[in-house]
């Protein structure tokens, strides 16, 4: 066994971590010494959770190498997170087999820094020592030009001329033409000899004694297994596509229906659509499947020269209308119309991307982006009707593979926007039924501010009010009750009883509508009694009769001056006395109104000549 640095008795020893835990946000892993025993590491499998289940009922089969110890000069920068253990424990165990003198030759050589790209031509360096010459004694190029001359008699120098000769230049000349290099170890050069692969990268190449991740005999999956296995993996692509690629979530609008197909086809072979489509959305999205998928084509024995569709083929030549050749001579006659326009110094026509406004439209099927093109232009160039938007405003056009949307000219030009049937109820006022234009800026208007929105009743309706209306001190409305009656909010401001639809407002029905009009036909004012908020009704507002309170009012103004009025005493005494017969209920203004007009006229009016003139001004 050869001395590694620190005195260590191994020469690295890699932190293995649970991939599946890791992700969940927890470190699980344990360091494992190389080289190991295929016992030892299933122990260490166990302990870290692989081959447990998640809360889900899924195995946890993924592990990675977090961080290496590596005492082998040189070796540390060469190793990744996702090696293969089997090569690791090669590697480790060729090294603790060689002699010290062995393991330097191999630090020197790795020095030179040829055949060390990967684990594997480390490897193979191991076994190709003897392709590499160390001189331990040779420090620099003199000591190298002195070895050449005097113990191999490159050169036939006397005696009496060896103190004229610069040995320094000539060893470094020789260093030129051999390709040698000095090292920590001494002069390192290359022999010439052969380098031989020993190993291939093929697991089967390490000897049986190194491999520590199971037989390569294990027994084959049943048939049930693969398709549970088919079914796993296309249940994780058909999430990571929805959630990527747009594009494939208006292909497929029916999830399950989708990953039943794409397990289909997985447990057939036929796996290069999925890699095709991993490739378009570019090398992360491949890398983040590449190992699962090579798994898997190894669990089914793929083979690529079968993956094709035979059912397709067979379809293709029975019911030809019902293939791709439509689509393919689509595309032939675009090449035809670009070829054209090419040789006549056209401008080839438009595609979906070149006229993108930037814009992107959502419908229950994806986002899709907006293209300006016309109908007539994406049916031109191969573009069919998918579906519309929910509002009608825009078309998704698709052509089997992508889809975009193009604004629906006749449905601007012809539709006419549908009025909203709604309940206004103002402050002091009796409900009223009013029709606005569907859409946020008219819910705003009425209530006069942003909107905030509760559902208090069963029935699908809802209150649409001012958000901060409380907050700017919006007189308060009407007041919401529970089942028993009991007061538990206030309406502030003006507020509307909305029909609801399948996704937005709509129009009140004409039975909610009369049902809450009865509901909210009582005007309240609120007070605050021992703590408590107390609800009265209050008689709604009327404009006639407001005109009439109003010169009622006026008139008892007049008979007041007229008058001169009463004294300061009369009015306490009047006071006093209505408080002493009331005290319970004062009386309304309507009703000191009336009081006021009768003694008036009760009372004998005064001479004109001690009727106050008005003021003179002049003119």
């Amino acid at each position: 066994m050869p001395h590694y640095e620190y005195d260590k008795d191994y020469p690295f020893a890699a932190f293995i971590t649970n991939l599946g835990k890791y992700n969940e946000g927890t470190l699980v892993g344990e360091w494992v010494k190389f080289p190991t025993t295929a016992e030892e590491l299933q122990k260490v499998f166990e302990r870290i959770g692989i081959g447990s289940k998640d809360d889900f009922g899924q195995p946890y089969e993924e592990w990675f190498i977090t961080d290496y110890d590596c005492y082998v000069d040189g070796l540390y920068d060469k190793l990744g997170e996702y090696e293969n253990l089997d090569e690791l424990n090669y590697l480790a165990s060729k090294l603790d087999e060689m002699s010290q003198s062995e393991y330097e030759q191999f630090q020197a050589a790795m020095s030179m820094d040829e055949h060390t790209g990967s684990i594997q031509e480390i490897i193979n360096l191991t076994e190709n020592l003897d392709c590499y010459d160390i001189y331990p004694d040779i420090q620099d190029y003199d000591d190298l030009g002195r070895y050449y001359i005097e113990e191999l008699d490159a050169m036939q120098v006397p005696e009496h001329l060896k103190n004229y000769i610069d040995y320094e230049a000539y060893g470094r000349d020789v260093a030129l033409e051999e390709g040698g290099e000095f090292t920590d170890f001494g002069y390192v050069r290359d022999t010439g000899d052969r380098f031989d692969e020993v190993y291939d990268g093929d697991r089967d190449s390490i000897p049986e004694e190194y491999r520590v991740m199971g037989s390569a005999a294990e027994p084959e999956l049943t048939q049930d297994e693969k398709l549970e296995m088919a079914m796993d993996l296309a249940f994780d692509l058909d999430q990571f596509f929805r959630q990527q690629d747009p594009q494939y979530a208006a292909e497929h609008p029916d999830a399950q229906a989708a990953k039943e197909e794409m397990a289909g086809k997985l447990f057939e072979g036929r796996i290069a659509f999925v890699e095709d489509r991993l490739n378009d959305m570019g090398p992360e999205a491949l890398e983040q499947f590449s190992q699962r998928l090579e798994d898997f084509k190894d669990t089914i024995g793929y083979e690529e020269f079968l993956d094709v569709d035979p059912a397709a083929i067979r379809e293709a030549l029975e019911n030809p209308d019902k293939s791709h050749v439509d689509e393919m001579l689509a595309f032939a006659e675009q090449a035809g119309r670009e070829y054209e326009a090419e040789m006549f110094g056209k401008a080839p026509e438009p595609t979906p991307d070149d006229r993108e406004t930037g814009e992107t439209v959502r419908t229950p099927r994806g986002t899709f982006y907006v293209t300006d093109m016309s109908r007539e232009q994406m049916e031109t160039a191969g573009y069919g009707l998918h579906h519309q938007s929910d509002d009608g405003k825009y078309l998704i056009m698709g052509n089997g593979t992508r889809a975009f949307a193009i604004r629906n000219e006749e449905a601007q030009e012809h539709a006419a926007p549908e009025k909203m049937t709604v309940l206004v109820v103002e402050p002091r006022k009796e409900p009223y039924l009013k029709e606005i234009d569907p859409g946020l800026h008219s819910l705003q208007a009425e209530v006069g501010g942003d909107i905030a929105a509760s559902y208090p009743f069963s029935d699908p309706v809802g209150l649409v009010c001012n958000d901060e209306g409380k907050l700017i001190g919006l007189e308060l409305n009407r007041g919401l009750r529970d089942e028993d009656g009991n007061l538990y909010d206030i309406m502030a401001g003006t507020f509307l009883v909305v029909g609801l639809g399948e996704e937005s407002f709509a129009s009140l029905s004409p039975e909610l509508a009369q049902k809450y009009m009865e509901h909210f036909k009582q005007p309240e004012q609120f007070i605050s009694l021992n703590g408590q908020i107390i609800a009265l009704p209050v008689e709604p507002e009327n404009p006639l009769r407001t005109a009439e309170m109003t010169l009622e009012d006026d008139y008892g103004m007049i008979d007041g001056v007229i008058n001169n009025g009463r004294k300061g005493e009369e009015l306490e005494a009047a006071k006093a006395e209505a408080h002493r017969i009331s005290p319970e209920k004062r009386p309304s203004i309507r009703e000191r109104l009336e009081e006021a007009k009768k003694e008036c006229g009760e009372r004998k009016r005064p001479d004109k000549a001690h009727q106050k003139k008005p003021p003179e001004h002049d003119l």
